[in-house]
């Protein structure tokens, strides 16, 4: 009697394992086919691909960088904050010179993605706390700075094309995916998450390997508040709103465990991205706003916490 719990426990065990390892293509496979019928074939038409990639453009171009956050275990809810202000001191930057609008935007997510380090590594802040607050103090920051909107010239629209995109998307994609799966950096990030005692006692600096992997995402999100004020030609104090929630809901879909470590799936910032981008699309298609978009994202976010989540081995959420 035993032995047949047992091989039934390690039986549902095995299952579950399996349901999760494959979570990303499921969730990516459900909501293609589900949009395609509702939208009657117009999902993924050709005129709505482009609708889609632009989704999926800046959810991807932070969600690959997201993944090196989430192998330590933890989270950054500031993304969005970073990309509206980034975009802000960009477009003050253009007043000087159109060609200190990339730099600054850069520079700016980087220094912020360096506080978060800091905060989370040295003073040891949680992150999910401490990027909250960071979040907070550069919304405030961008508000009171801009003061409405500021705008750049028509012509950095020609930073919007297609193909300036693709580049870019292809490059942070093969930066990304050699930190992560072909450097020690990447090991060292899965190792801290699955433990940071272990990881230190074999040699991993933590502290740093902290600090480096909330910079990456800061610098990622100054090269999305760039992309964001290039298309806009303006920046305004709602610039990156609920950016934060897309990238987090984007790299759960995919698979990714709260937990951290050794199941992070680099693949998953891809797929889940590729989902995120579908699903905006799909609502905006069959005419569901914005507020109520945030809503059934909102479920699906606690819908997906409650199937992925492993309380046993999370470190993030207590």
């Amino acid at each position: 009697m035993e032995n047949s719990k047992s091989f039934t426990a390690a039986k549902g065990g095995l299952t579950k394992e399996k349901f999760l390892n494959n979570f990303a293509f499921f969730g990516l496979l459900l909501v293609l086919v589900l949009f395609e019928i509702l939208t009657r074939g117009k999902l993924l038409g050709q005129r709505n691909l482009m609708n889609i990639f632009n989704n999926f453009f800046s959810i991807a171009l932070c969600a690959m960088m997201y993944s090196f956050v989430m192998a330590l275990g933890e989270l950054d809810l500031s993304v969005g904050a970073i990309v509206g202000f980034s975009a802000a001191m960009a477009a003050f930057a253009s007043e000087i010179s159109i060609y200190l609008i990339l730099p600054v935007a850069l520079i700016t997510g980087l220094l912020i993605g360096l506080i978060n380090g800091f905060a989370t590594a040295y003073l040891r802040v949680e992150s999910f706390i401490g990027t909250l607050a960071v979040s907070f103090v550069f919304r405030g920051l961008t508000t009171y700075f801009l003061n409405g909107s500021v705008g750049i010239p028509i012509a950095m629209r020609a930073f919007d094309k297609d193909w300036v995109k693709i580049i870019a998307l292809l490059l942070v994609l093969t930066i990304s995916y050699l930190l992560y799966e072909r450097c020690a950096f990447g090991k060292h990030c899965r190792a801290v998450g699955a433990s940071h005692e272990a990881a230190r006692q074999s040699g991993v600096n933590v502290q740093k390997t902290r600090m480096a992997a909330f910079a990456l995402v800061g610098l990622v999100c100054g090269l999305v508040g760039f992309f964001t004020l290039v298309r806009a030609c303006t920046a305004s104090s709602k610039t990156g709103n609920s950016f934060e929630f897309d990238v987090l809901l984007a790299v759960l879909f995919g698979g990714m465990p709260l937990s951290g470590g050794w199941p992070v799936k680099f693949r998953a910032a891809v797929i889940g991205s590729i989902a995120m981008a579908a699903l905006k699309s799909g609502m905006s298609l069959i005419g569901i706003d914005g507020l109520t978009q945030q809503v059934v994202e909102g479920v699906i976010l606690i819908a997906v916490v409650v199937l992925s989540f492993d309380r046993r081995n999370a470190g993030v959420i207590k």
